[in-house]
């Protein structure tokens, strides 16, 4: 067994592990705030601040989120070892 087939997944749940694949291909989270909350305490992702945008109704902020680095690297490892 390869060394990355037995690293544990540093999500704990499914939907961290759906959410952190989408910011991976930098697509927004789709998930709680308590996913979000969970990946950023774990300094798996960081806030990138967001977008404001104007409507009708007024300003909003679009927030985006992305992966640091070395986390994204590690992430990229796996997706294409079990690809």
């Amino acid at each position: 067994m390869s060394e990355t087939a037995r690293m544990p997944h540093p999500c704990q749940t499914s939907a961290e592990r759906r959410a952190l694949d989408r910011i991976g291909c930098g697509k927004s989270p789709g998930c709680s705030a308590k996913t979000l909350k969970a990946l950023l305490d774990a300094g798996l992702i960081v806030d990138h601040g967001g977008e404001v945008r104007r409507d009708a109704f007024g300003l909003y902020k679009v927030p985006s989120y992305g992966m640091p680095l070395p986390v994204h690297y590690q992430w990229c490892s796996a997706a294409a070892f079990t690809d």
